[in-house]
């Protein structure tokens, strides 16, 4: 029987050559469910695109740097894959899709494909692992209305997963093999910050973030170096999550740090670049000894188990 149901993976998106990324910074500054920038919501699409051309060849740079472009659709295709699979073995025979924020696929195209092919369903996977109104929550609205528009139905689908065992687990794995190297380093959680507005606004996100930093902590027990919790990826003059990663580095000097991205299941830019190379030059300057970073969870079976479980559960 032809399934009425297609399953749909929530991501950000990115640039996967240079000449998207003025396209990508448009989308993402002119969503004022992501970031509210100054001024009045008409002028938004005005003031982002003028910020898109400023900081272009800067973001073009960036990228080049990481192999020309962001890796995260070929990431997020592998991670579908891995679900489709899974699903595929105890008989259930959903389409699993990609649907991405601010670059293709999105949702309007995708839409309309899936309609042709007699999907009347969309369950929506959020590839967050924290529950937040500016990403899974901006991704989910947009599907609404989108879906709306063409007569399809969204069902409760898959939020958030962050104490999820398959989730961290791999996590886990990556800080215990940099202990093993560095046993007296300081483990330092980094999460993508959120603005305070949004935080004291109602959003959940600090909530979970601490929630994964609490049940990692537990599972890797008491460390010589301590364990801290940082946020990077702030843009603008506005209040942010704190502390910054940028301001808790330069407090280690001559100390080991292990950094622990734990907002991210995907290598993109902001790990790739603003982890790897932006702050891996900080920390040399600021006399850290060793800088390590653990990877991201990717394709390891155990975080595509956890989407595996968790759609399960979200299936009619």
């Amino acid at each position: 029987m032809k399934p009425d149901t297609a399953i749909l993976l929530l991501n950000l998106g990115g640039p996967v050559n240079l000449d998207q990324v003025e396209p990508f910074l448009f989308n993402l500054f002119a969503d004022r469910e992501l970031i509210r920038l100054p001024g009045p919501a008409w002028f938004q699409p005005t003031y982002a695109k003028g910020i898109a051309r400023v900081r272009r060849k800067a973001a073009q740079g960036r990228y080049a740097e990481i192999g020309g472009g962001s890796p995260l659709l070929k990431e997020s295709a592998a991670q579908a894959a891995g679900l489709r699979a899974l699903l595929r073995s105890v008989g259930r025979n959903e389409p699993v899709k990609l649907l991405f924020r601010y670059t293709q696929p999105r949702a309007a195209g995708l839409l309309k494909a899936l309609k042709r092919d007699g999907i009347t369903r969309l369950l929506p996977v959020t590839l967050y692992p924290h529950d937040c109104e500016a990403t899974t929550g901006s991704s989910v609205r947009e599907l609404r209305r989108e879906a709306a528009a063409m007569g399809l139905s969204v069902v409760p689908g898959v939020d958030s997963y962050a104490t999820d065992k398959g989730y961290l687990a791999p996590l886990v794995d990556g800080i215990r093999a940099a202990l093993d190297q560095l046993p007296y380093a300081t483990v330092i959680f980094s999460a993508h910050s959120l603005p305070m507005k949004q935080i004291e606004a109602g959003d959940p996100y600090e909530k979970e973030i601490k929630a994964t930093v609490a049940a990692l902590k537990a599972r890797i027990g008491d460390t010589p170096g301590g364990a801290v919790l940082a946020y990077q990826s702030r843009v603008g003059p506005i209040r942010w999550l704190s502390p910054s990663l940028r301001s808790t580095l330069k407090t280690f000097g001559g100390r080991d740090v292990i950094v622990v991205p734990i907002s991210f299941v995907s290598e993109h830019i902001e790990t790739l670049h603003e982890l790897d190379i932006l702050y891996r030059e900080l920390a040399g300057k600021c006399g850290i000894r060793t800088y390590l970073r653990v990877k991201t969870p990717g394709t390891d079976p155990r975080y595509l188990d956890c989407l595996f479980r968790r759609t399960m559960e979200a299936l009619p």
